[in-house]
C-alpha cells in the first residue's frame, strides 16, 4: 500500500506537466486556426460583396474566441503553471506566429503599399516626397502598378520620420513595380522589430520585475492586435516601438549614449518617440554617479543623430516645407476621439473659428503638464516605465486627433513592461477594440455604414471608451486606496 502511495505522488507531477503541455499545445493549435480563418475572413471582407454583414458575424466571433485563448494562457503564466515544455511552448509558438504571418497579405489596411508609394514618388524626377502629395504617384507607371493590387490611401504627404521615409525610398529603389516583393520587405522589417521589441521586454522585465517577467513578454507576444496590426499587415509602429524599448533598456543597463541614440532614431522613424525623452534623461541624470562623463556622452549621442540627420536629410530637404506632412495633416472628419469631441464642442462657441488651434493647445497643454509630472516622479526603472506608459496612453486616448487600430500598440507594449497584471484589463480593452472595429472601414467603402457613423463607431471604441474606462478605473482605485487607509 505505501509503494503504490509513493508510486502515485511520484507520478502525479509527471501527469500535471503533461496536463500543462496538452493544454498550452491546445491553446496553441486552437489559436492558430483562429488566426488561418481570420485570414480568410479578412480576405473575404476586403473583397466586399454579399454576405458581407454574416461574414462580419463571423470575423467578430473568430476574434472573440482568439482573446478567449489569449486570456486563458495569460492566466496560466499568472498562476505559476508555465514551467518547463509549457513555458518553451508558450514562448516559441508565438514567435512562429510573427514569421508565418510574413505570408499574410494585408486586407485591413493598405499601409505598407502607401510606403511602397512614398518610396516610389521619390523615383520619379522632380519628385519630393517630403513635399508632393503621395497620390501624384497615381499619374506614373508605378501608379498603375499600385492599382493592380487596388491600392487606395488619402491624399496627403507623408508624415512620417525622415529614417522611415529613407527606408521607404530604398525598398522602392529595390523593388521598382514588384508590389509584393515591396510589401514583403517592409513586413520582414515589421516581424524583426516586433520579435526584437519582445526580447527587449523579456530584459528589461528581468531586471525590473523578474516575477512578471514572463507574464508580460507573453502579454505582448500573444497580444492578437500586436500579432495583426504590426506583423500581418505590417505597420512600421514595429520599429518606432521597438526603438523606444531599446532606449529605455538602454538607460537602465547603464549605457545613456546609447539610450539616447535610440530614442532619437525612434524619432526619426515616428515623431512620437521623442516624448518619452525628458523622462529618460531625468531618469539617467537621478541614477548615473559621474554626471560629467554623462552629459559627454549624452551630448556626443547628440552630435551623432545630428550628423544622420543631416545625412538623411541632404537631398530632400526643402526649409520648412519638409515637415508638411506632419503640420498640415487634416482633424479627421467625424472623430470621436476626445480631440474630436473638444474640437466639436469649441465649434460650438464663440471660438468656432479658431476651434482646431484651441483644441490642440489645450490638449498640448494636458500633455506637457503629464509629462511634466510624470518625469517629477522617476526615480528608478520601474518609475522609468511606468512613466512611458502613461505618455503613451495620454498621447493615444487625449491628444491623437485620429484613431487606427495600430496606434494602440505602443501603449500596449509599454503597459506589458509597467504593470502586465494590475493592468491587463486595459491591454485586452484596447486590444478588442481595435480587433472588433477592423471592418468597419470596409463596411463604410461598400455602403452599409456612413462615413461619418463608420469614423466615429472606431474612434469611439477605439480612443474614447477606453480613455472614460481608464478614467473610472482610476477614480474607483483612488477612493478604495482612500477607505483602506482610514483607520479603523
Amino acid at each position: 500500500m505505501l509503494r503504490s502511495q509513493l508510486v502515485f505522488s511520484r507520478s502525479q507531477p509527471i501527469l500535471s506537466a503533461l496536463s500543462l503541455e496538452r493544454r498550452v499545445a491546445g491553446i496553441s493549435a486552437m489559436t492558430v486556426a483562429l488566426y488561418y480563418a481570420t485570414w480568410l475572413l479578412q480576405g473575404s471582407l476586403a473583397r466586399g460583396g454579399t454576405g458581407l454583414m454574416w461574414l462580419v458575424v463571423l470575423y467578430t466571433s473568430t476574434t472573440l474566441l482568439i482573446f478567449w485563448a489569449y486570456g486563458a494562457l495569460i492566466a496560466m503564466s499568472w498562476r505559476g503553471e508555465l514551467h518547463g515544455r509549457a513555458r518553451l511552448g508558450a514562448l516559441l509558438v508565438p514567435v512562429l506566429l510573427n514569421l508565418a504571418f510574413l505570408a499574410w497579405v494585408p486586407s485591413l489596411s493598405q499601409d505598407t503599399m502607401s510606403y511602397l508609394a512614398h518610396g516610389l514618388l521619390a523615383q520619379l524626377p522632380g519628385h519630393n516626397p517630403l513635399l508632393d502629395p503621395v497620390q501624384q504617384v497615381r499619374e506614373s507607371a508605378f501608379g498603375t502598378a499600385l492599382s493592380t493590387h487596388d491600392w487606395s490611401t488619402s491624399p496627403g504627404i507623408t508624415p512620417y520620420g525622415i529614417l522611415w521615409t529613407r527606408v521607404e525610398i530604398l525598398i522602392a529603389a529595390l523593388c521598382g513595380t514588384n508590389i509584393t516583393a515591396g510589401v514583403l520587405l517592409f513586413k520582414v522589417i515589421a516581424v524583426l522589430a516586433n520579435l526584437g521589441s519582445a526580447f527587449l521586454i523579456w530584459k528589461v522585465l528581468g531586471r525590473i520585475h523578474p516575477s512578471m517577467q514572463l507574464t508580460g513578454t507573453l502579454a505582448y507576444l500573444w497580444n492578437p492586435l500586436v500579432l495583426t496590426e504590426l506583423c500581418a499587415e505590417g505597420h512600421n509602429d514595429a520599429v518606432m516601438i521597438f526603438f523606444s524599448i531599446a532606449a529605455v533598456a538602454a538607460a537602465i543597463t547603464s549605457r545613456p549614449g546609447v539610450s539616447v541614440i535610440a530614442q532619437l532614431l525612434g524619432a526619426l522613424s515616428k515623431y512620437i518617440c521623442i516624448l518619452f525623452l525628458p523622462s529618460q534623461l531625468v531618469f539617467l541624470w537621478r541614477t548615473q554617479s559621474d554626471r560629467r562623463r554623462l552629459v559627454l556622452e549624452v551630448l556626443i549621442a547628440v552630435v551623432v543623430t545630428t550628423a544622420l540627420l543631416v545625412l538623411l536629410y541632404a537631398p530632400l530637404w526643402a526649409g520648412a516645407h519638409s515637415l508638411d506632412g506632419l503640420t498640415q495633416r487634416p482633424y479627421p472628419f467625424g472623430a470621436v476621439t476626445f480631440f474630436g469631441l473638444i474640437r466639436w464642442l469649441l465649434k460650438h462657441t464663440a471660438l468656432s473659428a479658431l476651434a482646431g488651434a484651441a483644441t490642440a493647445m489645450l490638449v498640448t497643454s494636458l500633455l506637457c503638464v503629464l509629462i511634466i509630472r510624470c518625469t517629477a516622479r522617476v526615480r528608478d526603472a520601474a518609475g522609468l516605465v511606468r512613466s512611458c506608459a502613461w505618455i503613451s496612453l495620454a498621447f493615444l486616448l487625449v491628444v491623437s486627433p485620429d484613431y487606427w487600430p495600430w496606434y494602440a500598440c505602443m501603449a500596449i507594449a509599454w503597459i506589458c513592461i509597467a504593470d502586465p497584471k494590475r493592468w491587463f484589463w486595459l491591454v485586452l480593452l484596447l486590444s478588442m477594440a481595435g480587433r472588433l472595429t477592423g471592418p468597419l472601414d470596409i463596411l463604410r467603402i461598400e455602403g452599409h455604414l456612413g462615413r461619418e457613423l463608420s469614423k466615429g463607431l472606431i474612434t469611439g471604441m477605439g480612443a474614447l471608451l477606453p480613455l472614460f474606462a481608464l478614467i473610472m478605473w482610476e477614480i474607483m482605485s483612488r477612493v478604495r486606496r482612500s477607505t483602506e487607509a482610514r483607520p479603523a
